[in-house]
């Protein structure tokens, strides 16, 4: 039977409950909801944010171990009213949802970043000496357990002792907000060390401009059983990498280890009765990066693996960094290390981009990493058709497409850049119209067989200029732009290949397609949409220019191409059997027809008469 109604909770939303769904809100990790915090000090224009990690030893499995116990954030901003106390404890109010000009907007971020933490969080705020301090707080236990349903009214308190012993405050206004009871199935790391770390590591990019421009100090503070034990200053760590007296390891700490890469780019988007600037900055690896004087090849140099964890284009919103977008990067690929892009957008563009109320994600403009517009526009339907198409169904995309379209190129050029580097510091690199040794060993095989008498009606003819533009322009339809298109036509005439190693995307299960040219050419195209192309051709691309890899990585990618094709023959082996119901003969006379041909191909000098 139901229980009589007026003992129902029958909120919309029934706090108790929905506290637990708010802790899982999305931060990353527990250096994410810090920076969370230090975002809220910044908008009320904190001039230096101190971040504690309090903790102490405690002995486990007969090991003495280093634990997290409290973690508080203080900043010398200007403090807060008792009204303006309340409302930054609850959960989607604040006094900056309508406002554009800044960082902070959404009302979740404290609340929400806290709790995500720990199960209790104590705020001090103070606008006339720490004497006037005010405090607040909330405690999930009391929420759950229905005791506190409401912002406890902020009552004047001193500060805690731990706080004040750890460090001297002599600002007049301010605020301290504390997280205890942690819960260490949340917390991503349980010693300072590790915490403080990884925070300096994403505060000094999140908030790199703020730091750089000497706008902000943030201090990372251990305290260890009430005694101060370090403290760390953040330096901006920039994943474009043309800032000086950043993070970076020598010798690109004191100077940029990039070099900017044509202008900045600007965009102006229409919206909300307004013209706002969308501002795309790239960058590129100076080639002092390549400088083997250590005797190691760059990937394994401690820049390089610095470099390695700013893959990515950034996305920056008021100046503050929302996260680093992994999708524009070619995840299999180390070489990506070595470009940078940031796409810098006002906040007034927030419903545009996608931006999460955790300030982590721009969710519509990552989804157009991978934008085509031959795979998503109506067949004959130009970009501007497209866009006004999008436009007309009210999808925010069709304000970013251009954006999305000039990143794309961009990032293809960048990669063409990097490319051309490592193949400066290669013995092997061929000249323009040089084709590589595997393309012309493959093209000689195409000869020897039709010298040893399995000639086709192919074989005999030869190239024209007008099959060579026929071919230029099958390549530009491949998506190869014009100066690439341009060198595979010339090598092909210069060197009178017979079979060329492409890629494209193609609407096919299969993993390559053999395509038969005018004047007797022979493409063997590998279809990107495959998933053995990731694994092969990309890892192994990845691998030729070992000076951008570390060892690690060099045998990562060994190990996986290796594996893949293991499993390509594996899937063949299933094919035969399946099919053997048709004749396993016929497939064994395949196999063997192929694998002559195969070692001819691959050990020439064998089959010699």
């Amino acid at each position: 039977m139901n229980a009589p109604e007026e003992q129902l909770d029958l909120s919309i939303i029934p706090t108790h409950l929905a506290i637990k769904a708010m802790r899982d809100s999305g931060y990353r990790t527990t250096a994410h909801a810090i920076a969370e915090l230090i975002d809220n000090s910044q908008q009320a224009k904190a001039k230096e944010i101190c971040v504690f990690c309090f903790e102490s030893a405690e002995v486990v499995a007969e090991r003495t171990s280093r634990r997290v116990k409290k973690i508080a954030v203080l900043d010398d901003g200007e403090g807060m009213s008792a009204d303006i106390l309340s409302m930054a404890l609850q959960f989607g109010n604040g006094t900056r949802l309508e406002d554009r000009s800044g960082i902070g907007r959404f009302g979740m971020g404290l609340p929400n970043a806290s709790i995500s933490q720990a199960r209790r969080v104590d705020i001090w705020t103070w606008k006339n000496g720490l004497t006037n301090a005010l405090h607040s707080y909330l405690d999930i236990e009391k929420i759950q357990d229905r005791e506190l349903t409401k912002v406890p009214a902020p009552t004047h308190k001193a500060l805690p002792d731990s706080v004040l012993g750890a460090h001297e405050i002599t600002s007049q206004s301010g605020t301290l907000v504390v997280w205890t009871e942690l819960d260490p199935t949340r917390l991503t790391w349980r010693g300072a060390k590790a915490t403080l770390s990884n925070t300096e590591r994403l505060v000094g990019r999140i908030h790199r401009r703020f730091v750089n421009q000497g706008n902000l100090v943030v201090r990372l503070i251990t305290v260890l059983d009430d005694e101060t034990d370090c403290e760390t200053l953040v330096r901006p760590n920039d994943p474009l990498y043309l800032m000086s007296d950043t993070s970076t390891p020598a010798p690109f700490d004191e100077k940029p280890m990039f070099g900017p890469i044509g202008r900045t780019e600007a965009f102006a988007i229409e919206y909300g009765g307004a013209t706002h600037e969308v501002r795309v900055k790239l960058s590129l690896a100076t080639r002092e990066t390549l400088d083997q004087s250590s005797g190691l090849q760059r990937g394994d140099t401690k820049y390089g693996k610095h470099a390695a964890g700013n893959v990515g284009v950034s996305l920056v919103r008021a100046g503050r960094e929302l996260t680093i977008d992994r999708g524009w990067a070619i995840a299999y690929d180390p070489r990506e290390r070595w470009w940078g892009a940031e796409v810098d957008f006002p906040p007034a563009l927030d419903e545009i981009f996608g931006v999460t109320n955790n300030k982590q994600e721009a969710t519509i403009f990552s989804s157009l990493a991978n934008f085509r517009l031959e795979e998503d526009a109506e067949q004959g339907e130009s970009i501007v058709q497209y866009r006004q198409r999008l436009k007309e169904y009210g999808d925010p995309r069709a304000e970013l497409i251009e954006v999305a379209e000039y990143l794309q190129r961009q990032l293809k050029h960048l990669r063409g850049l990097v490319k051309e580097q490592g193949k400066g510091r290669r013995s092997t690199a061929t000249r323009h119209n040089d084709a590589d040794d595997v393309t012309q060993r493959a093209s000689d095989g195409f000869k020897r067989r039709a010298e040893d008498g399995y000639a086709v009606p192919t074989d005999s003819e030869a190239i024209s200029d007008e099959d060579l533009d026929e071919i230029k322009a099958d390549l530009e339809n491949k998506r190869y732009d014009e100066p690439e298109a341009s060198k595979i036509v010339d090598q092909i005439r210069a060197n009178d290949l017979k079979c060329v190693f492409l890629r494209a995307n193609q609407d096919s299960s299969a993993f390559f397609s053999v395509e038969e040219k005018p004047g007797g050419l022979t493409e063997i195209v590998f279809n990107q949409r495959h998933p053995a192309f990731e694994v092969v051709w990309g890892t192994l691309e990845a691998s030729i220019d070992i000076d951008q890899l570390s060892s690690r990585e060099l045998l990562e990618n060994i190990e996986s191409a290796h594996d893949a094709m293991k499993l390509l023959f594996a899937a063949w082996a299933r094919y035969e059997v399946e099919e053997s119901i048709r004749g396993r003969d016929k497939f064994r006379k395949i196999r063997q027809d192929w694998g002559i041909i195969a070692s001819q191909f691959l050990q020439p000098d064998d089959f010699e008469d």
